[in-house]
């Protein structure tokens, strides 16, 4: 009996940990939008070709965009963000 209650909770370890991998800590399948956060983005001034680049004054992070408006989605759990 107790080998089977700590399989199952063994089990159910695995899939919580599974299940928040690529969603940043949240539960979610696929085609699940990352939560949004409450950056405060600027634009730089800086440009390469037709992107702009903003910085969130939140979290530090850069982003770069190509329809004239902010990123609506913070980028900070992203690789390579600083």
């Amino acid at each position: 009996m107790l080998a089977f209650v700590l399989a199952l909770v063994v089990i159910v370890a695995v899939a919580l940990s599974l299940g928040r991998g690529r969603m940043g800590g949240r539960l979610g399948g696929p085609g699940k939008k990352p939560a949004k956060r409450a950056c405060k983005w600027s634009e730089t001034g800086n440009s390469n070709g037709r992107f702009v680049e903003y910085r969130c004054a939140a979290c530090g992070v850069s982003a770069f965009s190509a329809t004239g408006a902010a990123p609506a989605i913070c980028k900070s759990n992203l690789k390579g963000s600083a």
